[in-house]
């Protein structure tokens, strides 16, 4: 008989370990088993969540912050600063790879236990440069951006907004002003795409 659902409850992924130390979460058990494995040793990663590859893994990682979980690292399998950025925003105290090294994963426990929102090194400079690009954009630019981006018309975005095709061009063109300084080509649509595909927008 199914349970009712219970709201208060984590998201369980297919395999989850725990120790007296970490407790780590990955839809593939031998990795799990890996990274457990590795932090064994660390008496900073007591109490710590360690997030691997789950389903919904930002909503678990939401979820444990709103529980009270005072550290969550997440370990991606993907070197992209716009997926650690939405990591750190769901609540995550710091982003390892699981392509780096045991040292870096440790290193990265170590400074978010610490209390510092870290990212792994390889991350951490692209990672500040996405942030400096995104903060150059107002909402509703970076919304005509990504809608533009998909090939829509600029007829079809205002429509989309409930704004003038005018309010649209407008928008691109501050866009375009403030991408030029930058260094950041957005003369054609192509170019446009590049740079939603680099804000992560599409």
């Amino acid at each position: 008989m199914p349970h009712p659902r219970d709201d208060t409850r984590l998201p369980v992924p297919v395999d989850g370990r725990s120790s007296a130390l970490a407790t780590v979460l990955d839809a593939r058990p031998l990795v799990a088993l890996g990274l457990q494995t590795a932090l064994a040793g660390v008496p900073e990663a007591a109490g710590v969540l360690v997030v691997g590859a789950v389903p919904q893994a930002l909503e678990l990682v939401e979820a444990a912050v709103q529980r009270g979980r005072a550290v969550v690292v997440v370990v991606d399998d993907a070197d992209h600063p716009a997926r650690a950025a939405a990591a750190l925003a769901a609540g995550a105290r710091g982003v390892a790879l699981s392509t780096g090294t045991v040292a870096e994963l440790v290193e990265v426990v170590r400074r978010a236990t610490a209390g510092q929102r870290t990212v792994a090194s390889s991350l951490a400079v692209r990672l500040e440069e996405l942030e400096r690009l995104r903060a150059l954009f107002t909402p509703r630019e970076l919304e005509v951006l990504r809608l533009y981006a998909t090939g829509m018309a600029a007829k079809s975005v205002a429509r989309r907004m409930d704004v003038g095709v005018e309010t649209v061009k407008t928008y691109l063109k501050r866009l375009r002003e403030k991408a030029r300084p930058a260094g950041v080509p957005t003369g054609t649509r192509l170019e446009l795409a590049a740079l939603a595909r680099r804000l992560d927008l599409l």
